[in-house]
């Protein structure tokens, strides 16, 4: 799946690159998109679930800059029985520009409880 968006000034540091702590916001949209192809965050939290992050990373290789359109292709890595790692990969054209990869642990009440349906079939 993949999401676009545009670089914003807000996004920016001094010299119109991309910040480093913003990519985990894109990490977050590009999320909420994937979640949104299987009936939405909103669909998750009625069937009595929510997801927290427990271990996030980001590998950058080439800068972003202000308007720039990135592609962020979001996938899932791995998919075990309480927890999921997605993978985010953003491109702006055909340059790498960053990498990231969140797991994701479904919890209720505080515990962590197995995936639902909607994380685990296909798309």
């Amino acid at each position: 799946m993949a999401s676009l968006l545009r670089v914003r000034p807000r996004h920016c540091d001094a010299q119109a690159m991309v910040h480093a702590i913003r990519y985990y916001e894109f990490f977050e949209d590009a999320m909420l998109d994937w979640l949104d192809e299987r009936g939405g965050y909103g669909r998750l939290r009625e069937a009595g679930a929510d997801l927290v992050i427990k271990a996030s990373g980001c590998e950058h290789h080439a800068p972003a800059r202000l308007d720039q359109v990135l592609t962020v292709e979001t996938r899932p890595a791995r998919v075990g029985t309480t927890s999921i790692t997605m993978t985010f990969t953003l491109r702006h054209e055909d340059e790498l520009v960053a990498v990231g990869t969140l797991v994701y642990v479904c919890v209720r009440d505080g515990g962590p409880v197995p995936l639902p349906a909607m994380l685990t079939a296909p798309a």
